[in-house]
C-alpha cells in the first residue's frame, strides 16, 4: 500500500521539502515524514486527478467504517476546490453519524454546505456540547469565518476562561513549551481571532495585538495570524519559505 506515483511524490516534495518520504498510504490520503519529528499529509482528492467517490458508496460503507477510517475520510474528502451536490450529501452523512473528532476534522467543510443556517447551528451546538476536554477550536474557527453573531454567546465563555489563564505568564514566565505549557497562547489567540472576525471589536483586536511584540516568534506569528495581518513575523516566514522553495528548485536544475 506504500506505492506512490512519482508525480505525486514530486508534488509533495514541492510542498514539504526534498526530504519528504512516504510512510503511509490509505484509501483517502498519503502521509509523509518531512523531518526528524514532522509528519505531513496530502489528500488523494487533491493529489490525484479525477479521484472521487460517490455519496451512495459512502452511505453504504459508513456504518461499517471504523473510527480511524472515518476520520481519515472526513478530513480529506472536502479538499477539492469545487463543491458539488454529491459533496453535500457526503457531508450530511458525516453530520448525521459521527463524533467530535470526526466532525472537527471537517469543520471548515461545513461552511460549504448550501444551507448556511444548518451549518452554523450545527457548529454552535458542537461548541456548546463538545465531548472533548480541549477547547473546540476547529468549530470556533469555522464560526469565525461564518461571521454569524449567534456564535458569540457560545464562544465568549471560552474567551473569558483563556484570558484568565493567560495571566499564568506573569507568574511562571514564558514556558519552554509554547504548545503544551501552562500558558495557552494558541487557544487564546485562536478564540480571540474568531470573535474578532465575527464582531470586529477593538476589545479582541487589542487583546491579540498585545502579543505582536512577544519575545517568542511563534507567539507573534499566532497573533498576526489571528488578526489576518501580514506583520513582520509573517513576512519573515514567507520570505524563508520562498528562499527554501527557490533552493529546492535550483537543486533540480
Amino acid at each position: 500500500m506504500n506505492e506512490i506515483d512519482p508525480k505525486i511524490l514530486e508534488y509533495a516534495k514541492e510542498l514539504y521539502g526534498e526530504t519528504c518520504e512516504l510512510v503511509r498510504r490509505t484509501e483517502w490520503s498519503y502521509s509523509f515524514k518531512c523531518g526528524p519529528k514532522m509528519l505531513c499529509s496530502l489528500s488523494r482528492f487533491a493529489a490525484e486527478k479525477d479521484f472521487a467517490v460517490s455519496a451512495d458508496e459512502i452511505r453504504r460503507r459508513w456504518p461499517s467504517m471504523d473510527h480511524r477510517e472515518r476520520l481519515d475520510f472526513a478530513s480529506n474528502f472536502h479538499i477539492e476546490e469545487t463543491w458539488t451536490d454529491n459533496d453535500t450529501e457526503i457531508l450530511e452523512i458525516i453530520m448525521s453519524d459521527g463524533d467530535d473528532r470526526v466532525w472537527s476534522s471537517c469543520a471548515l467543510a461545513m461552511l460549504r454546505h448550501p444551507n448556511r443556517n444548518r451549518a452554523v447551528e450545527f457548529l454552535i451546538d458542537r461548541v456548546q456540547h463538545t465531548e472533548s476536554e480541549r477547547p473546540p477550536l476547529n468549530y470556533m474557527q469555522a464560526l469565525g469565518m461564518a461571521k454569524d453573531a449567534r456564535a458569540v454567546a457560545s464562544i465568549r465563555p471560552y474567551y473569558d476562561q483563556y484570558l484568565k489563564a493567560m495571566e499564568a505568564e506573569e507568574v511562571t514566565g514564558i514556558p519552554d513549551d509554547l504548545y503544551r505549557g501552562p500558558v495557552p497562547y494558541f487557544p487564546f489567540l485562536c478564540i480571540a481571532g474568531s470573535l474578532y472576525q465575527i464582531e470586529g471589536s477593538s476589545e479582541y483586536e487589542q487583546a491579540i495585538r498585545n502579543y505582536f511584540d512577544h519575545p517568542k516568534e511563534q507567539v507573534r506569528w499566532w497573533a498576526e495570524h489571528a488578526l489576518g495581518v501580514a506583520g513582520p513575523t509573517t513576512a519573515k516566514r514567507r520570505e524563508e519559505d520562498r528562499e527554501s522553495y527557490a533552493e529546492r528548485r535550483n537543486r533540480k536544475q
